[in-house]
Order: structure tokens, then sequence, then C-alpha cells
């Protein structure tokens, strides 16, 4: 697999900016079958209440609010619910790790793949901390932002499971987030390369035993969630970079907003851009009317829309 220096190639810095744009007016819910909505129009519903679910997938709202109107965006069905800006939620108590025992946290935990290497003796729990994308620094802020959630949940880790060492997997030039360090959390750094984030590559890279094991840092905040919040996620960061945006940071926002919204907090240096979704060499180009933000953007580029020179002679080469 070929890689990408992205310090000496791409010259791309770390995102150092951070904003909450949580005063979202409305949210735009994807579902897809009417008749598997929980609610009815004009309904009040509570932040974290369910409001969809089918054979697949269930979904909670991520404001309190009313249940406004389904809409039809481009053959796409959204329910959609105006925010109240009351914040009010699903009465649920946070829980005390230090009361969590091995069988309570495989109760509570919902991801089935992840407990069942939890069930392992592992030498080193590598916890993968790299967005699979250079221009993307979600994981990198939630870290800078979160370090005392993260501390609580690899010391609850370690105490319950059959764990000698946990380290999260951060890029050489992270050296900000090293400066936080505690007593508990330990650091694996790997090059600067992309894609060093995919799991395969950095499977490749860091496990050198078989009791060694790779999990995501967003299996961590699922722990996090679900052992000791007791809540729904109902927030998420994304990154906002390109070379057509005249502030490059990491966003946190409600889940489910619309994205041309959000973009109305900045400005762009040519009014002629083009969007793309997640990555930046290979992502999907769409129209930001069409997209809402669900666990699947993680990451906006607005870039200027190239123009292609036009030349007379194609190089072909024949008339040599």
């Amino acid at each position: 697999m070929k890689t990408i220096n992205i310090d000496s190639e791409l010259n791309i810095k770390v995102i150092e900016e951070f904003k909450e744009i949580l005063n979202t007016d409305f949210i735009f819910i994807p579902i897809k079958n009417i008749n598997n909505v929980k609610v009815n129009l004009k309904d009040n519903v509570l932040k974290g209440q369910l409001v969809y679910e089918d054979n697949f997938t269930k979904k909670y709202s991520s404001v309190s609010g009313k249940v406004f109107k389904i809409l039809d965006i481009n053959n796409k069905i959204f329910l959609v619910i105006k925010n109240d800006y009351k914040e009010e939620t699903i009465n649920k108590r946070a829980r005390n790790l230090d009361n969590i025992d091995k069988s309570k946290f495989l109760e509570y935990y919902k991801n089935d793949k992840v407990k069942e290497i939890l069930k392992n003796k592992i030498n080193t729990l590598y916890v993968n901390a790299i967005d699979d994308d250079p221009y993307n620094y979600n994981k990198y802020m939630y870290l800078k932002n979160n370090l005392k959630d993260i501390e609580g949940i690899i010391k609850c880790l370690c105490d319950n499971f059959n764990i000698e060492k946990i380290k999260l997997v951060i890029k050489s030039n992270y050296g900000k987030l090293t400066k936080n360090y505690t007593s508990s959390i330990n650091y694996h750094k790997v090059p600067n390369i992309y894609p060093i984030g995919n799991e395969i590559l950095l499977k490749k890279q860091i496990i050198k035993k078989d009791n060694d094991y790779l999990i995501d840092l967003y299996d961590l905040i699922d722990m996090i969630y679900d052992v000791k919040k007791n809540k729904i996620q109902t927030e998420k960061y994304i990154t906002i970079g390109g070379n057509n945006i005249d502030m490059l940071c990491v966003l946190n926002v409600k889940k489910y907003s619309y994205l041309n919204n959000l973009l109305g907090n900045f400005k762009f240096i040519d009014k002629k851009f083009e969007v793309i979704l997640n990555n930046s060499l290979c992502g999907s180009k769409v129209n930001a009317k069409d997209i809402v933000i669900s666990s699947l953007v993680d990451c906006v580029i607005i870039n200027k829309v190239m123009e292609e020179e036009v030349c007379d002679c194609s190089k072909c080469g024949l008339c040599l």
C-alpha cells in the first residue's frame, strides 16, 4: 500500500480550533419507513427519546422539542423535530465506575464484537485514536477535550478485565496532546503518514503478539456513554476543512443538524466551491443542502472549484 508523508508532501497541520454549534432550530432524522416512526405530529419529545425503530436501527432525538413534520428532500424522508432549547432529557442517572464490575460492564456495553475481544487474556489493548483522513481531527479533539473520561474508562477496563496495558495510538504530530499526559494513559506514536488510520495498515504497524488487540477510540466513547453516562449520544464531532474556508476547525454539533445551516457560520474565500464528504482524496462530492449530520459524516471539505486548463496540444506524442 502506497503511503503519503503528511508533513512533507501535504503540509497539513493539526487543527487546534474548536467550536460548539448546538443552537440548531430543527433536526432532520433520516427514516426509511413512516410506519416505524414512534411519535406523532405535534408530539413533545425529550432529548434522547426513541423516535424511530426498524429491524436494523434505532434513532433518538438529539433535542427536546416538538415533532414538526415529515419531509421529503430529494427522495429521502426525514422526521423533522423543532428544537425548544429546553434540553429536557430522559432522566437516567450516571453510574459510578468504581461500582462497576465485569458482569455489569458487559451487561451495559452494547458492542458484541468488542465484548468478545475483552474475554481474552490481553497483553496490549491498542486504541486507534487516528482519523482515517489527513484533514480529519475529530479523535484528536475528543481526546484533548475529554481526557478525564478516557482515563476513567481505561481504569475501569484494567480493573475488571485481564488486560496488562492499554495504549492510545496517536500520530507523531500530536505533541500538544501528550502534554496533557496522565499516569494512567499511555500513548503509542506512529509516523504521520496517510493512511495510517486505516485499521489494516495500523494492525500491520503495531500488532506484534498474538494477544495484542486493536479497538477504536469510538469503542471507548461508546463505553463511556453506555457504561458510565448511561445516556444516548446526541452530539457529534465533525471537522470542517478545505482551501475555500476562512477557518479550519472541529465542531461539536447536534446529531441530525442540517449541514447547510452549519456552513452559515463560516466565510468562504470564493463564491464557487465544492463540498466533499469524509475523505479529501476519494470522498463524494455532495450538495450541502442534501446532507444532515448523521453518524456517517465525519469530515466536510470545502474546496475551491479548480478551472481546468484548455490546451491546444493533447500531448499524445504522435507528432514526435
